[in-house]
């Protein structure tokens, strides 16, 4: 099995943005480096930041928690300031260890208004809603 890497999710994440009615930015234009994609709505002013993620080399000594706990200290920052024009995501692989690891996080992320995404091996996305697990089918954002 191979990894999903971050760029494998940056990848697979600027296509689903693409084909669900965002523009992308050809080159990231945010002001901090954790912000992977930002893209507009073509259906609106909307503004969406996010934040990918990747799976870690254990062997290289990297910390798979770490790549967690690092997105969701930005992740917090940035709900936390106000500004309705712009929806804060976080882009993850759709592997067994991440799901694993977001176990629990699920009501959190909704209160927060923080959008998670999943990113299978195939490419496909799906995205984690109220009222479905996230292996439902991904539904555009507003």
């Amino acid at each position: 099995m191979t990894s999903i890497t971050h760029a494998h999710v940056v990848q697979a994440m600027a296509g689903w943005l693409a084909s669900n009615g965002y523009r992308c930015e050809a080159n990231r234009l945010g002001t901090r480096s954790e912000i992977d994609l930002e893209a507009t709505s073509v259906f609106g002013q909307k503004r969406l930041i996010v934040d990918c993620r990747g799976e870690l080399s254990v062997e290289a000594g990297q910390d798979p928690w770490m790549e967690i706990t690092q997105a969701f200290f930005y992740l917090i920052r940035d709900s936390e300031m106000p500004d309705d024009q712009t929806q804060v995501s976080l882009a993850l692989p759709d592997t067994t260890d991440f799901r694993r690891r977001m176990a629990g996080m699920k009501d959190f992320c909704l209160r927060q208004g923080v959008t998670v995404f999943w990113v299978a091996e195939t490419g496909q996305v799906r995205q984690w809603t109220e009222d479905a697990p996230f292996t439902a089918s991904a539904k555009a954002l507003p």
